[in-house]
């Protein structure tokens, strides 16, 4: 069917509209410029034929794929058990524990991270947490596709936009569904160096060219590190609406993300470690979406690393700063200094 004239028009603000903001992974996308039912039965006033909703996700598609793809393809799949089990994958055991681990938060993504102090501990955004907070009945409910559970929204231990991290407890009381999360159970590599082009591997439920927002994981080529051995840079920080508010640590990968993917674990592909919580997505320029760019970007070092990709807090930062918070006193509950103390492995 030709593509009417309305759909161009939205297809071209779209574009302007993601092109000239920056974006975290909670922004708008495409799919809700274009509406949300199967058939769009109001543009039955503007057109002959009926609207299918199968033209707005192939309009969204594209959109997504100029707005969000790092370097020449699109490299997030959605997963099926399949994957877990592909021994081709050299780094499946990896890519199993860690989709077994995340879990859809709110409209982003969160993962276990073990059980400190008594509590089973999941972290997230700063941004992502807001509307847990904000709208508690609507996403009360913790869900680990791959586990087959889900757990009630428990208490939360502190929120932190310096480092756009939240870490909240779930309520678990089954003792399978304890073992369960306990074999999969990772915390942060706090100590884990980020070293310039370390392979990465990410898993979340970011909604471009994912229609039914399943769990997606990237691991292609340009999923690695881009910024210097050890370099982190202050952002701004985002809100939950992808507003630019405060600002925020972070290092630059190249692991194609989208709204929803906020919250999703950076994780190197050969050793498993956690070096990372992905927060911020960058408005794409097309030097950013050709990988021997790409590849020159690393090589001459370029500026473009910290304006053009997209961004994860690094484990370390995160060690630091909340141990700068306990010993300044700002964290004065008893029992959220013990449980983060035993989060950070601090005695």
């Amino acid at each position: 069917m030709k593509t009417p004239p309305l759909l161009l028009i939205l297809f071209s603000f779209a574009l302007a509209h993601l092109y000239t903001a920056p974006v975290s992974a909670q922004t708008l996308h495409p799919e809700y410029l274009f509406g949300e039912n199967r058939v769009i039965d109001s543009y039955d006033l503007l057109f002959d034929e009926v609207v299918e909703r199968d033209d707005f996700d192939a309009l969204a598609d594209a959109v997504n794929d100029y707005v969000y793809r790092v370097g020449d393809e699109w490299g997030k799949k959605v997963l099926v058990g399949r994957d877990l089990r592909n021994r081709k994958l050299k780094f499946v055991e990896v890519l199993r524990r860690t989709a077994k681990a995340t879990a859809k938060v709110a409209k982003g993504t969160g993962f276990y991270l073990g059980q400190f102090n008594g509590f089973h501990l999941i972290a997230t955004n700063y941004h992502v947490h807001m509307r847990l907070i904000n709208e508690p009945e609507s996403y009360k409910e913790i869900e680990f596709p791959f586990l087959d559970l889900s757990f009630d929204f428990g208490r939360i231990f502190g929120a932190w936009l310096e480092i756009d991290l939240a870490l909240f407890a779930i309520n678990v009381e089954s003792k399978l569904s304890q073992k369960e999360l306990q074999s999969v159970a990772k915390n942060f590599s706090f100590d884990y160096p980020i070293t310039r082009n370390q392979e990465l591997l990410t898993v979340g439920f970011g909604r471009a060219k994912n229609h039914y927002s399943d769990m997606v994981g990237t691991w292609d080529s340009d999923s690695k590190v881009f910024s210097g051995d050890n370099e982190f840079k202050i952002k701004h920080g985002l809100d939950e609406n992808g507003r630019k508010v405060g600002t925020t640590w972070a290092f630059a990968v190249g692991c194609d993300a989208s709204d929803g993917d906020s919250g999703s674990p950076v994780v190197t592909r050969n050793t498993g470690d956690i070096i990372g919580l992905l927060w911020g997505v960058a408005p794409r320029t097309p030097i950013a979406q050709s990988s021997q760019c790409l590849d020159n970007m690393i090589k001459e070092n370029s500026p473009a690393i910290w304006k053009s990709l997209n961004y994860a807090v690094p484990a370390a930062k995160i060690k630091e700063f909340l141990l700068e918070e306990i010993k300044s006193g700002a964290i004065t509950d008893k029992v959220e200094r013990k449980t983060i103390l035993a989060f950070l492995g601090v005695n």
